[in-house]
């Protein structure tokens, strides 16, 4: 762990906000060099330009090589005051990785990206496979030590890595499918239609038909939401002192259930840099909250859009961030779960 404390140190911990990608560049360079590489033996090969056609030339950040094997990896370094999930430069990443003929591919600016041709997961273009962040005492960070130190190198260990992370993400891709499929009316047809042909060994069809006819077969979810459409816009004296309050579930709508919680963590300091930097993740923000933007954004991001995320902004940190207004809650698409088991991890 004490090498990827060192490597945060270098790329990210002891670097002027300012940072050019220039001076970044020498700072990735020595970080590979604490890693066993050596640029004075040429296995790490800056800015090469490679010639393409009669007048056309590329020149990747770095290349990673060894004597009996040749080039190994690219690296695409960026500087670390701009948002790396940036297609523009996953798709700079593909070309030099296609022309120097590498299967594997590193973008490092404010993280570091993994990626590997498509081909290991019969997709086109570079698939993503890993994203780390520059903080100590990562699981991630050690990993990333352990398959990319010279003296530990080893092409199969990186591929086994990633069809790990493809498989994780599948399983989660596999189960909102499954679990949007259940919920489907198609296959609640399917399940009545299942129960008759089981009852039809005990019981006659009449009979059977008389008592489907007095019961609701179903399935849903367990936390059942009464969808966002069907809130009354009037509301009962009763609930007059909190706006929006729900009169069917005793909660409130999911947006605002987001914002009046979220509001109290950031209040009471429950939420740590790492978190605060995991929210700002696409992925991690599907992952975690069943969302398709990230939950928070600053404005300057590529994923920021107004009409995605709410007005008024959050100051967390001395930084200002914005929160996605994307939040549903109906049976096929019910994002409260998700948000209230999060939030349960804050708040321990």
């Amino acid at each position: 762990m004490e090498k990827w404390n060192e490597l945060c140190y270098i790329l990210s911990e002891n670097l002027p906000s300012n940072t050019s990608e220039q001076l970044f560049e020498l700072k990735v360079v020595q970080a590979f060099e604490k890693l066993g590489w050596s640029q004075f033996n040429n296995e790490i090969v800056v800015r090469k330009s490679i010639q393409l056609g009669a007048s056309n030339r590329i020149v990747p950040d770095l290349i990673l090589k060894s004597k009996d094997k040749g080039n190994l990896f690219v690296v695409e370094v960026k500087k670390p005051s701009l948002e790396i999930n940036n297609s523009t430069y996953k798709g700079q990443l593909s070309s030099f990785m296609a022309i120097t003929r590498v299967e594997l591919g590193i973008l490092i600016g404010n993280k570091l990206q993994l990626f590997l041709d498509g081909k290991f997961f019969n997709e086109n273009g570079i698939v993503l496979i890993d994203e780390i962040e520059f903080k100590r005492d990562s699981e991630k960070g050690l990993k990333f030590v352990q398959l990319f130190s010279k003296e530990n190198y080893n092409r199969e260990n990186i591929e086994n890595h990633a069809q790990e992370k493809i498989q994780k993400l599948k399983e989660i891709e596999d189960f909102k499918r499954l679990k949007n499929q259940l919920l489907s009316k198609n296959y609640n047809e399917k399940i009545i239609d299942y129960l008759k042909t089981e009852l039809l060994k005990e019981y006659n069809e009449k009979t059977i038909e008389k008592v489907l006819k007095v019961l609701d077969v179903k399935i849903e979810n367990k936390n059942k939401i009464v969808p966002v459409e069907n809130y009354q816009k009037s509301r009962t004296k009763r609930y007059n002192s909190v706006e929006n309050f729900n009169e069917f579930t005793g909660k409130l709508p999911i947006g605002k259930y987001v914002r009046k919680t979220f509001n109290e963590l950031v209040k009471n300091n429950l939420i740590d840099r790492n978190e605060i930097e995991r929210l700002q993740r696409a992925d991690y923000s599907k992952m975690t909250f069943d969302i398709q933007f990230p939950f928070l954004a600053k404005e300057n991001s590529t994923y920021y859009e107004r009409v995605r995320y709410w007005k008024n902004p959050y100051q967390i940190n001395g930084e200002i961030f914005y929160v996605t207004s994307q939040w549903y809650e109906v049976p096929a698409n019910n994002d409260r779960p998700y948000y209230e088991e999060w939030l349960k991890k804050m708040k321990e």
